[in-house]
C-alpha cells in the first residue's frame, strides 16, 4: 500500500492522518513541509501554543480541533507509549 501522505517516521504519519480530515492530501503535504521543520518532535507538538498551532494548520480545515487532538495525542504518546506509536 502507497502512503500519498509525505512523512519521515511513524509519528509524523500519525499527525498528518490527524490533519488529512476532511482535507485533501495535496494540501496537508504543503502544510506539513513547514510544520514539520517546526515542529521536529513529539515533545515539540506536546509542548505547542495551542493558538499558534491553529494558525499553522489553518489551512486544512478544522484546525480548532485538529491543533486540540494533535497536541493531546503527542502528549499521550510521551506518556502512555515512551514516545513510540503503537504497532
Amino acid at each position: 500500500m502507497h502512503v500519498y501522505l509525505h512523512h519521515e517516521n511513524a509519528w509524523q504519519l500519525l499527525i498528518a492522518t490527524i490533519l488529512s480530515a476532511q482535507c485533501t492530501d495535496e494540501r496537508v503535504n504543503m502544510v506539513t513541509k513547514d510544520l514539520f521543520q517546526k515542529y521536529t518532535s513529539l515533545e515539540d507538538f506536546a509542548n505547542a501554543d495551542l493558538e499558534e498551532l491553529e494558525q499553522d494548520i489553518h489551512s486544512t480545515g478544522f484546525y480548532k480541533n485538529k491543533a486540540k487532538n494533535i497536541i493531546a495525542c503527542a502528549k499521550r504518546l510521551i506518556t502512555e507509549f515512551n514516545g513510540e506509536v503503537p504497532k
